[in-house]
């Protein structure tokens, strides 16, 4: 028992770099086969069709944030403060909560499914949301999977279910595309299948860390967990009405074609999703225990952090933004380049997505100001999007809205975060160095994209290809340059 206990404890405590890494290889492999499942589906199905895929996703992850109650951030934060004997009961409870929900979230979904569809303007989709609602009982108990194995340091075995079932699930969906004539009802009963099977891996690793360890102490209760996941649970729901209530108005006023477009389009870049989902869910338990003990090394890992992110994500994003009409052509087919300006948009989020406020605001206990921020966000953004419908009904308006609203809210969440913490925003951020990575970025693709203009080559992937071969050896050598210039830039972050 006590070494058990010993081992548990060490996997809780010590560098996360290299969980980190592996968390992040294992989303981006799951991302990938994404963008490869949406770009199968584009040119498998008519744009009506996958609209109508694509919306019983929406609503699907729509209801999972009212439902989850924010329970899957539990995981994480407990399994951080528990010793060895109290993790199983940690996950035994959290599941056997979830699973309740998701009993609840399964009928909602079969009742509700034609007035769903009425409210979306799709008759189409009542059938799809009817053979789907198997989907959350399956999944929800399961929706913790990646706190536990996180928190107990088993990335490796995480990035194999990620990378494994997201596998399944191309296979599964792609193969009833192709089968079944790209009918939304075959593929919506290709994604169940597969999220089915999944579960029951998921369920099975969840109580892995736990094997061999006898139960010890009073685990926290039930009360104790929703005193924590509700603050949690109003901030999801808020986040979620700004990221999603866009293609709710687009859903319902400009129909399953334009949403196909616009879902495509309109798409935050997947390196960027990669990284801070990574980094939040490795930084998350960390910060967690950091706050109780050295509050000025909570910061510093958070704005380490923070830089580490940006030296992958923004050269990455400014790339996006100067060859984003090659990109939706090469990815999506031709009929998707109008959604380039759509992309470009998107992408600007991607340079305030490396800044993980809610791991930090809630190690320091303003969870509540995180809620409330988000709150005013998602009010501004649906009264924004309404006006945009009847005054300007354009998909560029209404993502224009979206993220101009979001990064005013990050604005305000670093507000909040300089206030507790009496610093500023400059010592907060590393400013300099990431304003550094931005010019450089910038320099770099000016370069590619003068050689693909020079050279008149009008294929989009030939273009790409063109453009990658140019645009990373600009910035090593530009990155190589300001290094003899400015030798001092690497204290930055000490």
């Amino acid at each position: 028992m006590a070494g058990a206990t010993a081992a548990y404890i060490r996997t809780l405590r010590g560098g996360r770099s290299a969980e980190a890494v592996r968390v992040g290889v294992s989303k981006g492999v799951s991302m990938c086969l994404s963008v490869f499942i949406a770009m199968a589906l584009s040119r498998l199905m008519e744009p009506e069709a996958y609209g109508t895929y694509l919306q019983v996703l929406y609503v699907y992850g729509t209801l999972l944030v009212l439902f989850s109650l924010g329970l899957p951030a539990c995981y994480s934060y407990f399994l951080a403060r528990t010793d060895a004997g109290e993790g199983r009961a940690v996950v035994t409870k959290l599941t056997v909560m979830s699973a309740a929900m998701g009993c609840v979230f399964s009928l909602t979904l079969f009742v509700l499914s034609d007035d769903i569809a009425d409210l979306l303007g799709n008759a189409a989709l009542g059938p799809c949301l009817r053979l789907f609602s198997a989907v959350p009982v399956a999944m929800m108990p399961v929706a913790g999977v990646e706190g536990v194995l996180v928190a107990c340091r088993r990335s490796g075995q995480l990035a194999i279910y990620v990378c494994l079932s997201r596998l399944l699930t191309l296979l599964c969906v792609v193969g009833a595309a192709r089968m079944c004539g790209g009918g939304p009802l075959a593929v919506t009963g290709a994604f169940a299948a597969a999220s089915v099977a999944s579960a029951v891996w998921g369920l099975w690793l969840s109580y892995r860390p736990f094997t061999g360890v006898a139960p010890s102490g009073s685990s926290p209760g039930y009360v104790d967990f929703l005193r924590f996941a509700l603050p949690v649970f109003y901030a999801g729901i808020y986040s979620f009405v700004i990221s999603s209530a866009s293609q709710f108005f687009v859903s319902r006023y400009f129909g399953a074609g334009d949403f196909a477009v616009f879902a495509n389009g309109f798409r935050e870049m997947p390196l960027a999703v990669v990284v801070m989902s990574a980094v939040g869910a490795v930084l998350w338990p960390e910060l967690s225990r950091l706050s109780m003990t050295d509050r000025e090394e909570c910061i510093g890992l958070w704005r380490r952090s923070v830089y580490k992110s940006a030296i992958v994500v923004w050269p990455v994003a400014v790339f996006c933004m100067f060859f984003a009409p090659e990109i939706m052509t090469a990815f999506f087919g031709e009929s998707y380049r109008c959604g380039a300006v759509l992309f470009r948009l998107a992408s600007l989020m991607c340079f305030v997505l490396v800044v993980p406020f809610f791991p930090l605001m809630t190690a320091l206990g303003l969870s509540r100001g995180f809620a409330r921020a988000h709150l005013l966000t998602a009010v501004a953004i649906v009264g924004l999007d309404c006006l945009a419908v009847k005054l300007f009904p354009s998909l560029t308006v209404i993502a224009a809205v979206s993220v101009t609203t979001r990064m005013l809210c990050v604005v305000s969440l670093l507000l909040m975060v300089s206030c507790a913490t009496g610093l500023s925003a400059g010592r907060l951020l590393p400013l300099r160095l990431m304003w550094r990575l931005l010019w450089m970025s910038g320099l770099s693709c000016c370069a590619a994209r003068a050689v693909t203009v020079f050279s008149g080559i009008e294929n989009a992937p030939l273009t790409l290809a063109m453009a990658l071969g140019v645009a990373v050896p600009a910035y090593l050598a530009i990155e190589w340059m300001a290094r003899l210039y400015f030798p001092s830039a690497r204290n930055g972050l000490r």
